[in-house]
């Protein structure tokens, strides 16, 4: 087991020198209003290959289907869907279908809104985008999506796919993705040897007759291509070698061929990720039983509160000092589980400004992001560093009582990135005593509780025992049901945080 300490001195000198956050509209339940719902932005674009009819289906940058999202195109292939403005949306695909054809495109931004009170934002696909600087920039191919926009997704898909790590295009931020456009439109304009070919070939594939469904998958099985050889033709000679094409060997080569050409990379830290801690504090959220919360069955409500957030490293992470590797040091772990208060409660604020780390200024539900030690333990089923969390609703230095969301347990949370953003986002309810909360936890047996929450190596372990493996299994981060309708909709963005990067070996 490895060995708790207090918190160091350093940590009790800042929460006392004026550092606690000035949250917007001083959130407290005495003087607080609910805030109206942030409402709707809107996404349109353009598919003038596929005209009126058409299907158009988003998803996130790791494969998650918007269900939500889902249009038709009108006249002109035009089209246009609502997105909640209470989220950020980055890096987007979005594919325009018919019954004999695709074509898709990305969508590198669309921002929420800086407070509830804001105007709804209009997002046109190919227009300026503001830069990481704030300078617009051009999103190459994507005012038309056809041919050239679905080559360009494909090989920014390929490139994370085939990455060392493999990765997702969720890992880089809207600007770094408009570069790497920017760059395949340089390499397009100058007629690259290496790259003309694989376009030339989704170019043949486009054109009509050339497939009988959908051809192009963006997020395809393991081992499997982006090209569904089922929907070719019989006729289609798409690399123009005089011979009908069956399969998608050439259309494979190609692309591996294109994504060499790019020098666009991203390089990761092995040793550290960032880690974002969300929680909703509004009135009527939905437990996985789907009831309503009730937010003040613990917690007591008095003037001058904010949320704050407690916790340590779980003391079942590996320890150096008695698990083989990978693992932490004993010191390492002690310097992190300070970083969350080492379960002094009503230390370490979370934020609801619209900035540090958080999305939306006064939509109640408050962030906050540090970075943690990690490693890869490979398979899911191995131990990886693990956290213990709860939140707390009081102010500076007040003890647990009347401040904790439920007292007697915590929240127990493994650092495996699950969606191949390479950061850990985990958005909870405040009071939600079905999820994550260890045990005395109230998901009901008909939604796979049993009254405590198993890690997914215990799960495995009960497994191979033969035991008992219904016992809710929601220790990583989060997919959310963002309308309230018991039905999870997608990964919550990760607000204003970005992954920890490391300078790419020469």
């Amino acid at each position: 087991m490895v060995k708790r300490y207090a918190i160091g001195m350093s940590l009790m000198l800042l929460a006392g020198c004026g550092l606690d956050p000035q949250v917007w509209g001083g959130l407290t339940t005495s003087d607080f209003t609910q805030p109206p719902d942030a409402g709707t932005n809107t996404v349109s674009g353009v598919s003038t290959a596929l005209a009126a009819n058409a299907s158009v289906k988003f998803y996130g940058p790791a494969g998650t289907r918007l269900e939500d999202q889902a249009t038709t195109t009108g006249d002109g292939g035009a089209f246009a869907t609502e997105f909640p403005a209470a989220q950020a949306y980055t890096n987007l695909i979005v594919s325009v279908s018919s019954s004999s054809v695709n074509v898709l495109g990305l969508v590198p931004q669309v921002p929420a809104k800086a407070t509830v009170y804001d105007a709804s934002i209009s997002v046109t696909l190919g227009t300026d985008l503001p830069d990481d600087a704030g300078n617009a920039r051009a999103v190459p191919f994507m005012d038309d999506l056809g041919a050239r926009s679905t080559a360009a997704t494909l090989l920014l898909l390929a490139k994370q796919r085939y990455a060392n790590p493999a990765s997702t295009l969720g890992a880089i931020s809207p600007s770094a993705l408009v570069s790497a456009l920017e760059e395949i439109e340089t390499l397009i304009g100058s007629d690259d040897a290496r790259v003309g070919p694989f376009v030339a070939m989704v170019e043949r594939l486009v054109a009509s007759g050339a497939t009988t469904k959908e051809a192009f998958a963006p997020f395809p099985a393991t081992g499997a291509s982006y090209l569904d050889a089922t929907a070719l033709s019989a006729t289609v000679d798409y690399d123009n070698d005089g011979t009908p094409d069956g399969d998608s060997a050439a259309f494979d080569a190609a692309l591996m061929t294109a994504i060499g050409a790019l020098e666009f990379n991203v390089c990761y830290s092995p040793d550290t990720i960032r880690v974002v801690f969300m929680v909703d504090f509004n009135d009527g959220g939905v437990d996985r039983n789907c009831a309503t919360i009730n937010r003040w069955k613990w917690t007591e409500d008095l003037p001058e509160k904010q949320m704050f957030i407690v916790g340590s490293l779980h003391e079942s992470t590996p320890n150096c000092d008695s698990d083989p590797a990978p693992c932490l040091e004993s010191d390492v772990f002690d310097a992190a589980s300070q970083l969350l208060g080492n379960w002094s409660p009503n230390l370490i604020p979370m934020f609801d400004d619209g900035k540090n780390g958080d999305e939306v200024a006064g939509d109640n539900i408050w962030t906050f992001a540090l970075v943690l030690p990690w490693f890869d333990a490979g398979a899911p089923d191995n131990k990886w560093v693990r956290v213990s969390y709860k939140y707390t609703w009081g102010t500076p230095g007040h003890l647990w009582t009347g401040t904790e969301e439920w007292p007697g347990n915590q929240r127990i949370l493994e650092l495996r990135d699950v969606n191949g953003d390479h950061m850990i986002v985990r958005r909870d309810f405040y009071g939600d005593e079905t999820t994550n909360k260890d045990a005395s936890n109230l998901r009901a047996p008909n939604k796979g509780g049993c009254g405590t929450v198993l890690w997914a190596s215990e799960i495995a372990a009960a497994i191979e025992g033969g035991r008992k493996t219904t016992c809710v299994d929601d220790t990583l981060e989060n997919m959310v049901d963002f309308d309230k309708d018991c039905v999870l909709d997608g990964y919550p963005s990760p607000g204003t945080s970005s992954p920890v990067t490391i300078p790419c070996p020469e």
